[in-house]
């Protein structure tokens, strides 16, 4: 018996940085949404919690019971056994909230290999796990815990870029200047992509300039990506340092990412859709 659960990358479309409380957590307002590319977690019985790690980055990631995966299982179960089976597609320090993916993928599977309900604090394991356990499109607020599920449109058209340096969110946040800035625009949803290109514009992502003064790569990577056809949001998602652009349609993207793998060939460069 072998239980498989997809743990798609996370995207920030926007994230503002709306305070820092007296706990040292910051005040967030974001607009996340996942894309169909990610990591996969495979679990299936063991007489022993064991954890394996295959795929193109599985050299970047901890192989003990530092992983989250580890950490999800016992948070779980601390007495539970399986074999899990990490394919690790996305890299690290990317702002794609992989492993926060990979922990509530963890939770999924698990919770169905061993008959067990998930607990309703994730958040313990990580701010982005709720989120990613219901891996919807929605406005995540607090500190992770105020979810609003949203609609936008679908299958929209997404390259990602990510430069082979990688920042971490508390290193970001630790070098963040201005920690009280401007709420987001109130926004209930929408199917026109009129409507939604038209309000994403007006968003923002209040860790760009610090990411780009700790990794100026990407200010390079963002214009490339503003310079292509049919563009109409250019972004860095979460502290980065993937940077990301939604296309108008697919032609447009599948352009903009082969000029992207021309211009920088040693990158990780992706173009998928939205889930």
């Amino acid at each position: 018996m072998k239980i498989n659960s997809f743990a798609a990358a996370k995207v920030n479309l926007a994230l503002h940085v709306r305070g820092l409380k007296s706990n040292g957590y910051h005040e967030l307002d974001s607009l996340v949404t996942f894309a169909n590319i990610g990591d996969i977690i495979e679990v299936r019985p063991s007489d022993e919690l064991k954890l394996t790690i295959e795929g193109p980055f599985a050299d970047n990631v901890p192989k003990d019971a530092d992983n989250i995966v580890v950490k999800a299982a016992k948070f779980l179960s601390p007495d539970g056994k399986a074999h899990i089976n990490l394919i690790k597609n996305l890299p690290v320090e990317a702002g794609l909230g992989g492993g926060s993916a990979d922990a509530a993928a963890t939770l999924r599977s698990l919770s169905k290999l061993w008959n067990i309900q998930i607990p309703k604090t994730p958040e313990v394991l990580g701010a982005d796990v709720p989120i990613c356990l219901l891996k919807e499109t929605a406005i995540v607020q607090g500190i992770g815990e105020k979810i609003t599920p949203i609609s936008i449109p679908s299958n929209l058209h997404i390259v990602l870029i990510k430069p082979n340096i990688g920042l971490s969110t508390e290193e970001v946040f630790k070098n963040l200047k201005n920690k009280n800035n401007g709420k987001m625009d109130t926004f209930m949803g929408t199917k026109s992509i009129k409507v939604f290109s038209n309000h994403i514009k007006k968003l923002r992502n209040d860790l760009l300039k610090t990411s780009i003064n700790l990794a100026p790569i990407l200010n390079d990577i963002i214009d490339l990506l503003n310079e292509q056809t049919g563009i109409y949001y250019t972004q860095m998602s979460g502290s980065g340092t993937t940077c990301f652009g939604l296309f108008y349609n697919r032609s447009s993207a599948v352009r903009a990412l082969s000029n992207a793998k021309l211009k920088y060939p040693e990158m990780w460069c992706k173009m998928t859709q939205l889930l």
